[in-house]
């Protein structure tokens, strides 16, 4: 909290031997504007208390970046960004990717930041992976019961008004001590009675997609 950004961002890229510190300054510069802040000289000697929530977002992807990852853990990138920030990050995480030829693991609950940059999603549910498969897979012919659950809840298929937004009933299981069977079992709809007491199998739906069900179906 004590050193001003540009000096943070500079000492960020200590494995880039070959440049001076004034070139990893006009690097460090050069990120915080492609990240869209507007004046990144002046942002630059800021101290990071100075800076609002959204800059703080942008500036730690900018970090991030300059350390020119081979897999870059982008947890929540957008969470504090509005709808127009949000684009360019996505874009820029896209343009990236390619050119540093990285990889991008997404940790997100937004199903319009996956859609818009991942091209293989796994959800998860109290702490496993449920389903994975495809983009395209999940959002159009999802096979777990979470993974639907999930979809029909987004705000974006709702047509016209609604005075309820849907919602997936009951809770969570308690992870201290967790259920034998299934740990979607109390809220699912297509429950069994073996799904409360045998751990369900890991099947393989297509050579793309695969989910953590009794009951779905190869």
């Amino acid at each position: 909290p004590v050193i001003i950004l540009g000096d943070q961002l500079v000492d960020f890229q200590h494995h880039r031997t070959g440049l001076s510190r004034a070139q990893k300054r006009t690097q460090a510069r050069a990120m915080l504007a492609r990240v869209g802040i507007a004046d990144p000289s002046l942002t630059m000697g800021r101290f990071v208390h100075e800076m609002s929530g959204g800059m703080r977002q942008r500036a730690a992807i900018a970090a991030a970046l300059l350390m020119t990852p081979s897999v870059l853990i982008a947890d929540e990138p957008t969470t504090a960004l509005d709808v127009t920030m949000e684009a360019q990050i996505i874009h820029l995480l896209r343009e990236l990717r390619q050119e540093y030829q990285g990889a991008i693991i997404v940790v997100t609950h937004h199903l319009g930041v996956i859609g818009e940059l991942c091209d293989r999603v796994y959800v998860m549910y109290a702490g496993e992976v449920v389903e994975e498969g495809l983009v395209d897979d999940i959002y159009h012919a999802p096979r777990h019961p979470y993974t639907r659950a999930l979809i029909e809840c987004d705000p974006a298929h709702i047509e016209g008004q609604a005075r309820v937004l849907p919602t997936i009933p009951g809770r969570l299981p308690d992870l201290a001590a967790p259920p034998d069977g299934c740990a979607f079992a109390d809220r699912c709809t297509l429950v069994t009675p073996r799904c409360r007491t045998e751990p369900p199998p890991y099947v393989q739906v297509s050579q793309t997609q695969a989910a953590r069900c009794h009951e779905v179906q190869r």
